[in-house]
C-alpha cells in the first residue's frame, strides 16, 4: 500500500515538471506501466507467485551442476582428441612433403609433441619409416617384379636402414617445420630385406 502512495506522489511531481511536447505521451505510457506493475505486485505476492523475472531468466542461463571430476575428465578427453588430430595433421603434411619432394613415401611414423607451457605444440621428435615409391599399376598392364628370397625378422627396425638420402630428407623436414635435425630419425626401407605388405 505504501508503494502505491509513494508512486502517486512521484507521478504528481513528474506531471508538474513534464514538458508539453511529443515527449509527454511517452512519459505517460511509462507512468501507466509503473502503476500497473505496482497494483499487480501485491496480489502476486498474496498468491505466492514469484514475480521476479530475473530469477527465472538466470535459472535458465545457469548450466546444470556438473561434478568437477566429470568436467576434468571432459577437458582431458578433449585435450587428448586435439593432440591426436594435431599429430595426424602433421603426419599427413609430412607424407605429402616426402612424396612430393623425394622418390620415397611415408610408411609409418611416430611423433612427439612438447606439452610444457612455454613450447606447447612444438615437435619434440620425429621417427619416420619411409620406403621407395611403389609403381602404380594400371589395369591395362600388369607389372611383375622379380621375387627375391624373404628373410623373416622379429625386429622391424632391422628392415630399415639409414643411408645418404636420410640427411637430405632430414634437411627438407627441418627447414619446413623449423626443428633441429637431431630430433629427426629417418629409416629407409630397402627391398631384398623383406617385402612390405601392400
Amino acid at each position: 500500500m505504501k508503494d502505491i502512495v509513494v508512486l502517486f506522489i512521484l507521478i504528481s511531481i513528474a506531471e508538474l515538471i513534464m514538458p508539453k511536447g511529443n515527449l509527454k505521451k511517452y512519459i505517460r505510457l511509462v507512468i501507466g506501466l509503473l502503476i500497473i506493475y505496482t497494483i499487480i505486485n501485491p496480489f502476486a505476492k498474496l498468491l505466492r507467485l514469484d514475480f521476479n523475472l530475473d530469477k527465472v531468466v538466470f535459472n535458465y542461463a545457469k548450466p546444470e551442476a556438473i561434478n568437477s571430476w566429470e568436467l576434468e575428465d571432459y577437458y582431458q578427453k578433449q585435450e587428448e582428441q586435439i593432440e591426436r588430430i594435431y599429430e595426424e595433421k602433421i603426419m599427413k603434411d609430412l607424407k605429402d612433403l616426402i612424396e612430393s619432394e623425394t622418390n620415397y613415401e611415408l610408411l609409418d611414423g611416430n611423433i612427439g609433441i612438447l606439452k610444457d607451457e612455454d613450447n606447447f605444440g612444438e615437435i619434440d621428435y620425429l621417427i619416420l619409416y619411409i620406403g621407395e615409391k611403389t609403381q602404380h599399376k594400371t589395369q591395362e598392364r600388369i607389372y611383375i617384379e622379380k621375387i627375391e628370397p624373404i628373410e623373416i625378422k622379429q625386429n622391424l627396425d632391422e628392415e630399415f636402414i639409414e643411408d645418404k638420402y636420410t640427411e637430405d630428407i632430414k634437411t627438407l623436414i627441418s627447414n619446413k617445420y623449423e626443428i633441429d635435425k637431431d630430433k629427426i630419425t629417418i629409416k629407409i626401407y630397402k627391398k631384398g630385406i623383406g617385402e612390405r605388405d601392400e
